[in-house]
């Protein structure tokens, strides 16, 4: 006999997914819109197991609580309840028998196991044995993750089957069909794309649902990929997060997959994998960015291997405290400063950290344990120093303490340094990630469209050249994006050991800014911005006109990008030394804490997961107008819009400069 579930709660997509989720497991479900629907199905239907409510739904019915507490007792239903701990108390004032809470942050694989071991033993047992598990092939190569994916998946028992990379799932697969694959979209020797593209064509897995996972957001590329290879979904994997979970679970009940796609044939793959090897060796960049994480890292351990340089020794019996000359010095003390007690060194620790080190004292002294301790010490000057500190004490023939000495050391600035480190780790690792998948984007897109046109061309007889037209038009412009990439990149790698070199002539600033308005006025008008071009007047001045073009072009990409469906503002301004550029958008803005830092390498006024780009290209901006002998500064708002102005000296940069 099915385990059965009465689920009263109000209609939407968590009371769907919660449904679906309990069918998956062979249990009936029985769902109610509120207090009075739940009654009646207690009354009326099969024997139920266990009753599952929303705590707000039993909170706003509380004159209809008597009716259901009667139906319950004539069931002989746990109630099982919802609600937040806030809650939880009213509602067991309220005489309501609940045998158990749920509370709402709990994932979905915990509801299954909670409901699970809720419900009557012998018939969880039995539906099991007759119910057949769902099986899921798991085609990741990041050991972690599939771990992670194991213990979120267990709850539902499914069975998992388990591949390394692409090639290997597509062989497992064709032994055991799965019901469901879960594919990393970066994987050796096969990503997820190709997988799907290859399921796709096999007859016997071309109906089997496939989801497609990546670390980051899917952006409209992505998706668009996904859908030409036949993919049933792509999201965005996260630990603890539930919308990979209930694609599955939507997917394993759905019709079908989506329509699979034109046959093709990987008849560029050698030469596109040679291109993606040709860049990986012209980034250079990307090794020296690790390259300087590893040596701050190991700068950081050569400090700190040598950073004690007080030393104190402490009369436990006598009770007085001896600090040397260097430790007098480092917190800005003469030797009358310090009264030389115990006291005087605790009352010098910062009262945060006070407790802690006085608990450490104490437990060395009367236990053994080590005394390793980090706190902050008040300098005579005001301000604390970061310090760390160990010691041992020295003990009589009956094991009690009778003196202690040890070593303070002033780490503020190995501190410093140590964030430093782990700051350039943090950004050398999300540059990886976006430079990869910023890399990796337009080579798939290019890939499908050449295998597509070749398709097209293997099985029909004859192509209309307006398709053949529109697919070099599209495969020329994912080449254009690649070669401007790795243009990107190498410019910004000459720039860090030297000044961008300048073709030097007169120059109309007011001219370089038509022509890039008028080369993106289309591209402006795709994304819903207008162009407005205010007092551009003539403003001659000795400059490299390819590089002002760069300069213009990225900002004004820039305002369209962070400001979509809004104005964006364009304006030179001159006297007889200077003109300036000023090039207002009315979208995001930039918060405080990211303006200063917004010209350096790497550097993202916003997360990479919600826009692309490398962060580079206000870094190279900067350069270039550096080398001019001008400035770049930037005000904003946050969620009104950011203004950059360029200045630049009309006689162009001093000699020694161009």
């Amino acid at each position: 006999m099915k385990p059965t579930l009465l689920l009263v709660e109000a209609p939407g997509p968590h009371r769907e997914l919660l449904s679906l989720a309990f069918q998956v497991q062979g249990w009936r479900v029985l769902l109610a819109a509120g207090v009075e629907p739940g009654v009646q199905a207690l009354r009326e239907s099969p024997p139920v197991h266990l009753v599952l409510a929303a705590g707000a739904l039993l909170a706003s019915s509380a004159g209809r609580l008597d009716a259901l507490r009667e139906a319950l007792a004539a069931s002989g239903a746990p109630l099982w309840v919802e609600a937040p701990p806030a809650e939880q108390e009213a509602l067991r004032r309220s005489g309501l028998p609940v045998a158990g809470f749920l509370a709402p942050g709990m994932s979905l694989g915990a509801r299954v196991e909670a409901v699970r071991q809720a419900l009557p033993r012998g018939e969880v047992r039995e539906s099991e044995a007759r119910r057949a598990g769902l099986r899921v092939l798991v085609a990741e190569d990041d050991p972690v993750y599939r771990k992670l994916l194991q213990l979120a998946l267990a709850p539902f028992r499914f069975e998992l089957m388990e591949a390394e990379d692409g090639l290997a799932a597509l062989e497992l697969a064709r032994r055991r069909p799965p019901d469901v694959v879960l594919a990393d979209v970066l994987m050796p020797r096969l990503d997820g794309f190709r997988l799907c593209l290859a399921l796709r064509q096999d007859p016997k897995l071309a109906r089997v649902p496939v989801i497609l996972t990546h670390a980051t957001a899917p952006d409209e590329l992505d998706l668009r990929m996904a859908a030409n290879v036949g993919a049933n979904g792509f999201v965005r994997r996260a630990q603890g997060d539930d919308e990979l979970v209930a694609m599955l679970l939507r997917e394993s009940r759905a019709e079908g997959p989506l329509p699979a796609p034109v046959p093709g044939e990987l008849s560029t793959e050698t030469h596109l994998y040679s291109m993606v090897r040709q860049l990986e060796r012209r980034v250079g960049l990307l090794e020296q960015a690790e390259r300087t994480a590893r040596e701050s890292e190991e700068r950081y351990r050569l400090v700190v291997s040598g950073s004690y340089d007080g030393v104190w020794d402490w009369d436990v019996r006598n009770q007085r405290m001896y600090w040397s000359p260097r430790l007098l010095e480092m917190l800005g003390l003469k030797p009358e400063d310090f009264p030389g007690t115990s006291e005087a060194f605790l009352a010098r620790v910062h009262p945060e950290d006070r407790d802690a080190v006085a608990s450490a004292l104490a437990r060395h002294l009367e236990q053994g344990a080590p005394y390793d301790v980090s706190f902050r010490l008040r300098h005579e000057a005001g301000g604390y120093r970061s310090c760390v500190s160990r010691g041992r004490a020295i003990r009589d023939a009956q094991g009690r303490p009778v003196r202690m000495a040890g070593i303070i050391g002033d780490v503020t600035e190995q501190l410093r340094l140590y964030r430093e480190a782990r700051e350039a780790v943090r950004v050398r690792d999300e540059f990886l990630a976006v430079a990869a998948h910023e890399l990796r984007t337009p080579l798939a897109a290019l890939r499908l469209r050449v295998q597509g046109t070749a398709a097209a061309l293997k099985h029909e007889r004859q192509v209309a050249p307006e398709r053949l037209e529109r697919a070099l038009v599209a495969a020329d412009r994912q080449v254009q994006r690649l070669a401007d990439l790795v243009e990107g990149l190498l410019d910004v790698s000459q720039m860090q050991s030297h000044a961008p070199r300048l073709n030097l002539e007169d120059v109309d600033l007011g001219q370089v800014v038509r022509d890039v308005v008028l080369r993106w006025e289309e591209m402006a008008a795709r994304a819903g911005c207008l162009l407005v071009v205010r007092d551009v007047a003539s403003a001659v001045g000795r400059w490299d006109a390819l590089r002002l073009g760069q300069v213009v072009t990225h900002l004004l990409v820039n305002a369209v990008k962070f400001g979509p469906g809004k104005p964006v503002e364009l304006e030179v301004q001159a006297d007889a030394d200077t003109a300036c550029l000023v090039v207002r958008d009315h979208g995001i803005g930039i918060a405080p804490d990211r303006v200063d830092g917004l010209f350096r390498r790497f550097e993202r006024a916003v997360p990479t997961r919600n826009y692309g780009g490398l962060g580079l290209g206000l870094y190279r901006l900067h350069r270039i107008v550096e080398a001019h002998g001008g400035d770049v500064s930037v005000t904003s708002t946050l969620g009104q819009g950011a203004t950059f102005r360029v200045r630049l000296p009309r006689a162009g940069p001093l000699v020694g400069h161009a």
